[in-house]
C-alpha cells in the first residue's frame, strides 16, 4: 500500500476505537467484580508491568497487590468483595498461573495502563488496565474490517462484520476485562488475511512467520487458527479453481512455512519457560488426569461452531452460528456465486479447522502437563473471524445489512432487558 492508503488505514484504526470507547470504557470501569476466567491472575501480572517488573517466570506468586485487588473487588460469581484492607483475610502464597503465558500482551497493557496512571488520570490499577481494552477492541474491530473486504464483502458489510466486537458479549467479555484473549480475535484476523494476502501474490512470504510470532506470543490456544488456516492451504493443492490453479503450488509452501515457524516459535517458548521457572507447583483445581476422555475430547470438538459458551444466551446465538458456518459451507458447496480469488478453499478450513482446532489444545495441554480441562469459546476466538468474514458475504443488500446490524443490536442489550448472565463459559 501506498502512503494515503496506509493513512487512511490509520484514520480507520482511529475511528474504530473512537468508537469503542463508550461501551467499553463504560463496561470496564462498572463491573466491579473481577471475571472468573483468571482475570485476578492477569491483573497482578499486569500491575507487575506498571511497576517496572516486565517479565514473570512460572512459580512466582500472586502480589500483595493481587491479594487486595481481589479481596476488594471480589471474583464474579465464586468470591464476594471482603474487607478492603492492606492485609486481606484470604489465602496467600498461592502461584501465578499466568506467569508461563507469553508475554506481549502484558507487557503492552501494562506499558499502556502505566500512563494514565503516572500522570493522574486514572487512580486505580484496575481501571487503567481494563481501559486499555478500548485499543484492543478498536484494533479488532478493524482487522475484521481488513479481512472482511479481502474476502470480498462491502464496505457497510465489513462495518457490520466490525461491530460483533462490541456487540456479541462472548467477544464484548474480553475487552471489559484484563485478558490475553483480548488480542485473539486480531492475531486470528492477521494470520487469515496474511495467508490469503500471499496467495494472492500481494504479501512477501515473511509475513507467514510474523503471523506465527503472534500466534505463539498471544495465547498457545491461538494455534487454532494455524490449524484453519492449514486446512485452507491444503484445500487450495486438493481444490483449485481456475484462477488459483497456476499459484497451487504456493500452498504447500505457505503451509510449510506458517507451521514450521508456528512449531518452533512453540517449542522454544516452552523450552524459555522450563528454563526460568523459579518454583514447581500442583496444578489449578482437580485438572490433571492419568489420560485423555476422548469422549469428552469429542464434545469440544463441536464447541466452536455451535452456542456453547454464550451462557443463558445460547438460543439467540444460534443465528449468528448459522450465517457463519451456513455462508461457509455454501461457498464451499459452490452455491455462492463468484467468491473473491481462493476464498472458496477457507470455507472448509473454518468448518473442519474450528472442529478439529478445538481438539488441538486438549492434546498440546495433557502433552505438555498432564492436565485436561474442558475447552471454553474464548480458547477459539481465533478462528471466529473466519466466520465473520464469511458471514459478511450474505449482507448484499441494504435491506440485509439493516437487518443483520438489527439483530446483532437487539442480541447486544438482551442481557439488560432479561436480566441475563452474559458470563461466556
Amino acid at each position: 500500500m501506498n502512503l494515503k492508503a496506509w493513512q487512511r488505514q490509520a484514520l480507520l484504526l482511529i475511528a474504530f476505537v473512537l468508537v469503542a470507547a463508550p461501551l467499553v470504557g463504560f463496561r470496564a470501569v462498572n463491573d466491579k467484580p473481577l471475571s472468573v476466567y483468571d482475570e485476578w491472575q492477569y491483573a497482578d501480572r499486569v500491575h507487575a508491568v506498571t511497576q517496572g517488573h516486565l517479565f514473570m517466570r512460572d512459580g512466582e506468586q500472586v502480589s500483595g497487590w493481587g491479594e487486595v485487588a481481589r479481596a476488594c473487588r471480589g471474583v464474579e460469581r465464586i468470591l464476594p468483595p471482603l474487607a478492603c484492607t492492606p492485609d486481606p483475610a484470604i489465602s496467600k502464597g498461592t502461584p501465578n498461573y499466568a506467569g508461563p503465558d507469553p508475554a506481549p500482551y502484558f507487557v503492552l497493557t501494562g506499558l499502556a495502563a502505566a500512563v494514565p496512571l503516572k500522570v493522574g488520570i486514572v487512580d486505580n490499577p484496575v481501571i487503567a488496565g481494563r481501559l486499555v481494552g478500548i485499543f484492543w477492541a478498536g484494533l479488532s474491530m478493524w482487522t475484521l474490517w481488513l479481512l472482511a473486504r479481502a474476502f470480498g464483502a462491502t464496505r457497510p458489510a465489513a462495518a457490520v462484520a466490525a461491530s460483533t466486537v462490541l456487540l456479541v458479549p462472548a467477544f464484548l467479555q474480553q475487552y471489559i476485562h484484563m485478558t490475553p484473549h483480548a488480542l485473539d480475535i486480531p492475531v486470528g484476523a492477521f494470520t487469515a488475511l496474511a495467508s490469503l494476502k500471499f496467495l494472492r501474490r500481494e504479501w512477501p512470504v515473511w509475513v507467514l512467520p510474523l503471523a506465527a510470532l503472534t500466534i505463539v506470543g498471544v495465547k498457545g490456544s491461538n494455534i487454532v487458527i494455524a490449524v484453519a488456516v492449514g486446512i485452507a492451504f491444503a484445500a487450495v493443492v486438493l481444490w483449485p479453481g481456475t484462477i488459483e490453479r497456476r499459484d497451487r503450488l504456493r500452498a504447500p509452501v505457505a503451509g510449510a512455512v506458517l507451521m514450521t515457524s508456528t512449531l518452533a516459535l512453540f517449542v522454544g517458548h516452552r523450552a524459555l519457560i522450563s528454563a526460568t521457572r523459579v518454583a514447581d507447583y500442583d496444578p489449578p483445581g482437580f485438572y490433571a488426569v492419568p489420560g485423555l476422555d476422548w469422549q469428552a475430547v469429542t464434545v469440544d470438538s463441536a464447541k466452536f461452531l455451535s452456542t456453547r459458551g454464550e451462557g443463558m444466551l445460547g438460543a439467540p446465538a444460534v443465528w449468528l452460528v448459522l450465517a457463519m458456518g451456513g455462508t461457509a459451507l455454501a461457498v464451499w458447496a459452490g452455491l455462492l456465486r463468484d467468491p473473491a480469488p481462493y476464498v472458496r478453499q477457507f470455507a472448509p478450513g473454518y468448518l473442519l479447522g474450528a472442529a478439529i482446532g478445538a481438539v488441538v489444545p486438549d492434546v498440546m495441554v495433557f502433552a505438555t502437563t498432564e492436565q485436561y480441562f474442558a475447552v471454553h469459546l474464548r480458547y477459539g476466538l481465533a478462528v471466529f473471524p473466519l466466520g465473520i468474514a464469511f458471514a459478511a458475504l450474505l449482507l448484499r443488500t441494504r435491506t440485509a445489512i439493516v437487518l443483520a446490524f438489527g439483530f446483532l443490536v437487539l442480541y447486544a442489550a438482551m442481557p439488560a432487558l432479561l436480566s441475563l448472565d452474559t458470563v461466556a463459559i
